[in-house]
């Protein structure tokens, strides 16, 4: 099990950058536009830099078997997060309007902003392999079965398009797994500069949760119980089940737990995103990201040390 005051006071760490970025934007050091900048070199830039650098790894027969099982493993749990999801839609009743913002809050979670910079705090760069491959089966369902969600399956502005794949995470995803398959070194001056500007992602994304947070009413954030239940379900029903169910079948310790730790982050940012692209309740989704990452700061130290 792991130490549960070690994975406190990491989780803390984190936090402090998140309340930085909270305060930036209060302040106005930060502001709408320099926060919509931050974000586009995050997922754009030092993002794709992290991922191409934690894949220049050896080739191991273990981590081909670890990468392996984590895509099983995950798809078993994107179709019991489908499951659970659907039950909690029916109990609380949601309207039309609200299934697919409520839908695909509770099967995708913050992998990216979020799960990246917990997984290297909780279990060191090595564990990000694991994160890469798991980030990379989020962004396939999320610009597909997400978009089919928000748009009441596949109705509404625009639908689903392949070229949305064609995104720098997924590039730097499929390029450090042919680099990685065929044991190929980046030449050290690009390594060593992918590798400083992939360094500045943990403390970056977590700035901007902290701003994106601050941008919400926080006072309407809360009114609407039925965003406790989906938080709850999110944070705890979901990870908590995928450990029940995925436990017998984990085999590769480090991997279990990356896919563990990243079913219990807080709803994905871009549920706003998307909410918008697609003419969803914006303001719902707003809600769901603003609880959810807020209770995550005290649920993702207890899962993980209770689970682990």
């Amino acid at each position: 099990m792991t130490d549960l005051f070690l994975v406190a006071d990491r989780i803390l760490i984190l936090t402090l950058l998140i309340a930085a970025g909270y305060a930036s934007l209060r302040t106005g050091i930060l502001t709408h536009r320099s926060l919509k900048s931050l974000s586009s070199l995050l997922i754009n830039v030092t993002l794709p830099a992290l991922i191409l650098v934690s894949l220049q790894v050896p080739v191991s027969g273990a981590l081909i078997s670890g990468a392996g099982e984590i895509v099983a493993l995950s798809a078993v749990y994107y179709a019991l997060s489908l499951a659970i999801a659907a039950a909690v839609l029916h109990a609380l009743g949601t309207r039309a309007g609200e299934r697919g913002v409520f839908a695909f809050a509770l099967v995708f979670p913050n992998v990216g902003f979020m799960g990246f910079p917990v997984i290297e705090t909780l279990y060191g760069t090595g564990a990000l392999f694991y994160a890469v491959i798991c980030n990379l089966i989020f962004n396939v369902l999320v610009f597909s079965v997400g978009i089919m969600m928000m748009t009441g399956g596949g109705e509404g502005r625009g639908g689903f398009e392949p070229r949305m794949l064609l995104n720098a995470g997924i590039a730097a995803s499929l390029l450090g797994l042919a680099l990685f398959l065929l044991s190929v070194r980046i030449p050290s001056p690009l390594f060593e500069a992918l590798d400083l500007l992939g360094g500045t992602t943990t403390p970056l994304a977590m700035v901007v949760v902290g701003a994106l947070l601050a941008t919400f009413p926080a006072r309407r954030m809360v009114e609407d119980w039925r965003i406790g239940i989906a938080a709850a379900a999110r944070l705890l029903v979901i990870p908590v089940a995928a450990w029940l169910v995925l436990q017998p079948f984990g085999t590769d310790p480090l991997a279990f737990a990356v896919l563990i730790t990243l079913a219990a982050m807080p709803t994905a940012a871009n549920t706003v995103i998307f909410a918008e692209e697609y003419d969803a309740d914006a303001l719902l989704a707003s809600r769901i990201v603003f609880v959810t990452t807020m209770s995550s700061v005290v649920t993702i130290p207890l899962l993980t040390g209770l689970l682990f």
